[in-house]
């Protein structure tokens, strides 16, 4: 039945599109219908509407499309039964009903002026309508005759499969009628829209300042609040201009893309034309002349896109690099300040970004692995592998994103694969691991990829996010690159939220676009001891982070996480006196590594750590506090940090966990035997006074 649909439909719809596009008196036959010419007593009619009406044209087009539907289903239909020659009067029926549908578009565009409607200033040429409207028309067409097929298929009690196709194939039908219908429709009558009113000469000029000043206004409106805390990642929106901005920013964005194609439309028209693609009058037309121009402004385009494509990479020509760099010099060349050599001119010292690869001690020859001098932590950077388009795996529909993640040994994912960090993308740094990690702002971003957002900020490159090759077996030739060969099909891929898992690169943003707080790698290498610090915008304490976290542990790991004294943890409410003292900032987590790997394992602990401020703190840090209410939960949005701003984070941090230690050192088991391990079980032992809450675990 699937080849039967996909003949039926090539052979139809090619050769009824072809009918639409009449050429000034030159007949298209369509499908083997009867030759469609002038009426040679009146060379100003058809022969169809001239001697037929609506009705009688609709009955010539039954014999054409089922004849058509027919001869398809006799060529693709693999069954001969009983049942598949009530499969075949059933396709011819609704191949009959296909005919008429396409004879009655056909009889509108035969009837439809050639000079177009005039308003005594402006003429709106009515001729390039058929472009506009006959391709989806006629989809429309196939769709009715589908749904015909459907009902009189009815009788087989085994058609969920087909109904099924024939749901999917009529929305994507209805979803390339719609597509064709607004592209085509800006491209042919933007100007002639904006400009009806006025006169010719200043059409175009009026056009494109209009499309100029809503490009700018809805482009700049988007590119604030796409991701403005006003705007919630998960949950209702909250408040009349949290409401608003969420209502319009969609529109915005798809307001902004209307009316850079009208401009781009627009602007070429007048490169090539000196005026508007369609005249005044159709008459004036020189179809040939302007569907030659066309063309070759096509193929220079497409020579000078991929001429050039080779030769830029898409990583370094983003705002990518510029971050990377800043976050470099600020900390990475801050903790070297002794021995930089930075360049008189631009400041940057290459040595502030080292490789990846050469974080690790490797003790000398002979000296004890366990030497405690040359001993280093083993950093394990969080990323995201994008895979918006992937549908694979059903959860994928809602992440559009796995974990990836960047050692000094390895880099990539259990999704895809690994491949060693010493040759990985061109030997990747630290700093580029730590950009890519918190690339907030990209095309693609996980679960928080939009569309329209997407298309938006990939045609300002907005991109924080990084290319490289797939460590898995897709990028056997490519693992090694520094970024993509050819510029233009990651772009395009950006543009359209088409980023997998299954091609030869991958694109990685912030790690936050899977799992915030790292946890998710932490348990799948089964880490005991875990001392996490939650750092988020969480000013009401919903805990999405932490719960996302867990869930998806939960899900894909089996392994299941309950905590103790989360329920303690207060937030600060504004104009309401302060916590005090006597209340936590962390919480106790067990890891139930039994559950998932068998008695015989041995289960983990965490300390959960939230940023918090109850008014015991010291000087600095209340100072601070009380002048700016949503300390220590400001908007993730603001990367510009003053330094009293850095100085109240860092000393509340500071105090925070100098408060939770000592605590941990005044117990007995720790003291006896100072080791981490006695240290995780003293800070669980403290916290036994507080009972599990009911909803945490």
């Amino acid at each position: 039945m699937v080849s039967a649909f996909l003949l039926t439909h090539f052979f139809a719809s090619d050769l009824v599109g072809l009918s639409l596009l009449d050429c000034k008196g030159i007949p298209v036959t369509l499908a083997g219908w009867f030759s469609i010419c002038r009426d040679h007593s009146d060379p100003n009619t058809y022969w169809l509407t001239a001697r037929h009406g609506v009705l009688a044209t609709m009955a010539f087009g039954t014999v054409p499309g089922a004849l058509v539907y027919a001869i398809g289903w006799l060529i693709g239909s693999p069954r001969r039964d009983r049942l598949s020659w009530l499969d075949l009067l059933a396709w011819t029926i609704s191949g009959a009903v296909y005919g008429a549908l396409a004879a009655a578009v056909l009889y509108l565009y035969l009837i439809t002026p050639d000079q177009g409607l005039k308003d005594g200033k402006l003429t709106i040429p009515l001729y390039p309508l058929h472009l506009v409207l006959g391709i989806p028309l006629i989809l429309i067409c196939q769709i009715v005759s589908e749904m015909i097929f459907v009902g009189l298929g009815s009788y087989e009690r085994e058609a969920d499969p087909d109904r099924e196709w024939f749901g999917r194939s009529a929305g994507w039908l209805f979803a390339a009628a719609i597509g064709w219908f607004v592209g085509t429709f800006l491209v042919f009558f933007g100007a002639v829209l904006v400009a009806f009113g006025f006169d010719p000469a200043t059409a175009v000029p009026k056009m494109q300042q209009y499309a100029s000043v809503i490009a700018a206004v809805t482009g700049l409106f988007t590119a604030v609040f796409s991701k403005s805390s006003l705007i919630p990642v998960e949950g209702p929106t909250k408040g009349v201009s949290s409401y608003v901005i969420s209502l319009i920013l969609p529109v915005a964005a798809v307001l902004f893309v209307i009316a850079l194609v009208v401009i781009l439309s627009t602007g070429l028209d007048q490169a090539l034309f000196h005026a508007r693609l369609i005249p005044d009058r159709i008459q004036d037309l020189d179809w040939f002349g302007r569907l030659k121009a066309l063309v070759w402004a096509l193929i220079a385009a497409l020579i000078l896109l991929l001429g050039a494509s080779p030769f830029v990479n898409i990583n370094w020509f983003s705002l990518h690099a510029l971050y990377r760099n800043r976050l470099t010099r600020a900390f990475l060349g801050a903790s070297r300040s002794e021995s930089r050599r930075p360049d008189p001119f631009t400041e940057f010292d290459p040595k502030d970004n080292p490789q990846m690869a050469s974080f690790w001690y490797r003790p000398a020859h002979g000296a004890p692995a366990t030497d405690p001098n040359g001993w280093r932590p083993l950093h394990v950077i969080n990323i995201a592998l994008n895979i918006v388009s992937s549908k694979a795996n059903l959860a994928w529909q809602e992440r559009k994103a796995a974990a990836f993640t960047v050692t000094p040994f390895h880099s990539g994912s259990s999704l895809v694969g690994y491949r060693s960090t010493a040759t990985y993308g061109g030997r990747i740094t630290l700093g580029t691991a730590m950009a890519i990690s918190g690339a907030a702002a990209s095309p693609n971003m996980g679960y928080h990829s939009s569309p329209a957002v997407t298309f938006l900020m990939t045609m300002f490159n907005v991109r924080l996010g990084w290319w490289l090759g797939n460590p898995g077996d897709k990028g056997e030739r490519t693992f090694d690159k520094l970024g993509p060969t050819y510029a233009i099909q990651p772009l395009i891929q950006e543009a359209f939220g088409l980023t997998t898992a299954d091609k030869k690169y991958v694109y990685l943003s912030d790690g936050g676009h899977f799992e915030n707080l790292g946890l998710y790698e932490m348990v799948r290498r089964r880490c005991r001891f875990i001392l996490m610090s939650d750092a988020g915008c969480d000013p009401e304490y919903k805990f999405a982070d932490l719960a996302d976290a867990v869930r998806k542990i939960s899900i894909d790991l089996g392994v299941p996480i309950r905590f103790r004294g989360l329920e303690d943890l207060k937030p600060r409410v504004p104009d309401q006196p302060d916590i005090g003292q006597g209340q936590p900032y962390h919480a106790i987590g067990e890891i139930d590594y039994q559950t998932a790997d068998g008695p015989d394992s041995r289960n983990g602990i965490i300390v959960y750590v939230k940023a918090g401020y109850h008014g015991c703190e010291s000087a600095g840090v209340r100072g601070y506090a009380k002048a700016n209410p949503d300390f220590p939960h400001q908007t993730t949005t603001d990367q510009w940090f003053t330094e009293s701003q850095f100085e109240s984070y860092r000393a509340l941090g500071f105090e925070i966990m100098d408060g939770i230690l000592n605590a941990a050192f005044a117990d007995a088991s720790y003291a006896t035997n100072r080791n981490l391990e006695n240290l995780f079980v003293a800070l669980k032992e403290v916290s036994q006074k507080t009972p599990y809450c009911a909803l945490c675990g």
